[in-house]
């Protein structure tokens, strides 16, 4: 991935996902906002004890790097409900109501997904001009959430998962992914993703699963990076408990 210094907001792009032409997206990292302590400093999320008004500014900063009318954002609960944005219309202004599937067609829109170790999964149909982004945890790996995301844009775009585009952003790799209670957690089909005991690569997993539901290797990109490992850029549960979100956003542009 391509790490880009924009004005002091530090963010990473996706290769492949970076070459079409009317699109925009980051993966940003905790870097060039105005949080302190445990929420240093580009913390987005409004749920985990930040200041409101400085999480309001850190949206803003999201929002102005990416050059955006808008962003979109969900109360996520690794669930399977999706949010077709439109104009703002299905969504008061900078949020939505519980989900962890955002898509929308509407230029100028951008898709915020909050993760500190969940993988946020960005999607781009260049066919029909539409854009997803999925909050996929293992939760959400378990209960199918990436199938959740494709189907859903085909049921409300006509999508086809051989020309949909899909990269899987930074989350636990499989040196931290560990699940001591795999056994109760992970159904059988999902053991041999067992690195060594009771680690996981939900890298390869999310890869899998894409494939299986029809989509193209070659046009899947893996970010590869631990949110765990890397403290200087992403913020990680699994390593400090209270901490921030960083923001992982696609949109369309004109």
């Amino acid at each position: 991935m391509e790490l880009v210094d924009i004005n002091g907001v530090r963010l990473y792009r996706f290769p492949r996902l970076a070459t079409f032409p009317g699109l925009i997206h980051g993966v940003f990292t905790r870097e060039g906002g105005v949080s302190s302590g445990p929420y240093r400093s580009l913390n987005v999320s409004l749920a985990v004890g930040d200041l409101t008004f400085r999480v309001q500014e850190n949206r803003r900063r999201v929002q102005e790097t990416l050059g955006l009318q808008e962003l979109i954002n969900a109360t996520q609960v690794h669930g399977l409900h999706e949010i077709v944005v439109s104009d703002g219309q299905n969504a008061p202004p900078g949020t939505a109501p519980e989900a962890d599937i955002l898509i929308t067609a509407q230029p100028g829109l951008g898709l915020l997904i909050k993760q500190a170790d969940c993988q946020p999964v960005m999607f781009y149909d260049p066919e029909r001009r539409v854009v997803a982004n999925a909050h996929c945890g293992w939760r959400g790996q378990v209960a199918g959430i990436l199938a959740a995301t494709i189907s859903r844009l085909a049921l409300h775009f006509g999508s086809r998962p051989e020309t949909l585009h899909a990269s899987i952003g930074p989350g636990l790799g499989p040196c931290c992914a560990e699940f001591r209670n795999y056994q109760r957690e992970f159904p059988p089909e999902l053991w041999k993703y067992q690195v060594r005991p009771n680690y996981f690569d939900l890298w390869q997993l999310s890869f899998d699963q894409l494939t299986a539901l029809g989509l193209k290797p070659e046009n899947i990109e893996v970010a590869g990076l631990c949110t765990r490992c890397r403290e200087e850029d992403f913020f990680s549960y699994r390593r400090d408990g209270i901490t921030g979100r960083q923001a992982a956003v696609i949109a369309l542009v004109p």
